[in-house]
């Protein structure tokens, strides 16, 4: 499904409880510009905002295009009016690969900017191969550090998960794992062996691995191995629906191990499902329901462009990171000087001159070295805690010697 905009049928449900501290300041302060009047700059998106597995992805398109909104508004880049094309790969290897070569070869986009899709591996190899510039999207995808053409806007997952469990060890005492995955996305088993290697490498135990589907009748089979191992933390890496239940069947059982993820699984309303599990999230760019500093803007751009973002059931870290890909092509396009008839190859050249780069706050400090894989380091630690978000150590990143 392709959309100009990128617009996808979801309820617009007012999330009051996290933005309400943004609507009294409008778009904090921020005065619109000019609009803006030079040419126009294409850039893609692709994800996977429909399907079983778009829990984890879905309103990616959507966070992107309040930033473009936001940006044209108030002057563009430049100058430069940017068009996001939004493509919908529905949880299909076929599609997205399709999507993306209409994208590239038809649309001719700058760069693929917000890479939120389950089926990347479907299409990494095509846009290596043309050295197409991915800027930013779903940073637990493993194409972020092992391709030189993959520009992450947060903590890369062969850092982010060290970092998590470095936390779960250094905080919570705890160094023994399970990890639940899905068979629906590749990229869940390709996680798999970034957890060995990480509890390896912190002198702990990955000590069992179950898959998980959306069709299954309970979790009881993966909650008592992961019992029986004696696992104290529990990973589930799959569609976020799934995590509550998840929780709740191991707790019938009388087994309590802390849920330790990637953020992008967690939702408000996924939070407030949770009970009393307690549960540890990673973020890799700044936390999607922090509303201070550089993501006030953020959150009063959702509230004025794209609200549906905000539904409880639905909003996720992945938004967050939607939006500072945005800001990171934003700065990539600065630094390279893109003009009239702006080229991927400027573009490449702006992303290589950032250097610490943390996007106003937004990020974790983002060095990209020439021609290389790139990996980014340092979390935000993200609680839940009784069904509430909390941020523990504020937007202050945890940055352990990973």
């Amino acid at each position: 499904m392709r959309r100009g905009k990128g617009k996808l049928a979801t309820i617009a449900v007012a999330f009051t409880a996290i933005v309400a501290s943004t609507v009294s300041v409008g778009l904090v302060g921020a005065q619109a510009g000019s609009a803006a009047t030079a040419s126009t700059w294409v850039i893609g998106n692709i994800g996977t905002y429909s399907g079983g597995n778009s829990s984890n992805f879905i309103g990616g398109n959507l966070s992107l295009e309040a930033w473009a909104d936001y940006t044209n508004a108030h002057g563009g880049i430049n100058g430069h009016k940017v068009k996001v094309i939004s493509d919908d790969d529905a949880g299909s290897p076929s599609t997205a690969l399709n999507d993306v070569k209409q994208l590239v070869n038809n649309d001719h986009v700058l760069a693929i900017v917000g890479d939120n899709s389950g089926e990347d591996a479907s299409f990494q190899s095509f846009l290596t191969a043309n050295n197409i510039p991915v800027i930013g999207g779903s940073t637990p995808l493993t194409s972020f550090f092992m391709f030189k053409n993959y520009f992450p806007v947060g903590t890369t997952s062969n850092e982010s998960v060290p970092d998590l469990l470095l936390y779960a060890k250094n905080v919570l005492h705890q160094t023994t794992g399970a990890y639940l995955y899905c068979v629906e996305a590749p990229v869940c088993a390709q996680l798999l062996p970034v957890y060995q290697g990480a509890y390896n490498a912190i002198g702990g135990t990955l000590a069992v691995s179950e898959t998980t589907s959306v069709g299954d009748a309970n979790f009881d089979s993966q909650c008592l191995a992961a019992q029986s191992a004696k696992a104290q933390d529990l990973e589930f890496v799959g569609p976020s629906f799934e995590l509550p239940g998840i929780a709740s069947d191991c707790n019938t059982l009388g087994y309590d191990p802390t849920l330790l993820n990637e953020d992008v699984v967690l939702t408000p309303a996924l939070a407030t499902q949770l009970g009393s599990s307690a549960a540890v999230f990673a973020s890799d760019a700044f936390p999607f329901t922090a509303t201070s500093g550089p993501a006030a803007i953020y959150h009063a751009a959702l509230e004025k462009y794209e609200p549906s973002v905000l539904n409880p059931k639905t909003f996720t870290q992945n938004d967050a990171d939607s939006w500072a890909s945005g800001e990171l092509f934003e700065a990539a396009a600065k630094a390279g000087h893109l003009g009239n008839n702006p080229t991927r190859a400027q573009l490449i050249a702006g992303l290589y001159k950032l250097k610490g780069d943390t996007l106003g706050g937004l990020t974790p400090p983002l060095t990209f070295n020439k021609n290389k894989a790139n990996s980014v380091s340092c979390i935000d630690i993200v609680d839940v805690d009784n069904g509430n978000i909390e941020l523990p150590q504020g937007l202050t990143p945890y940055c352990p010697a990973s």
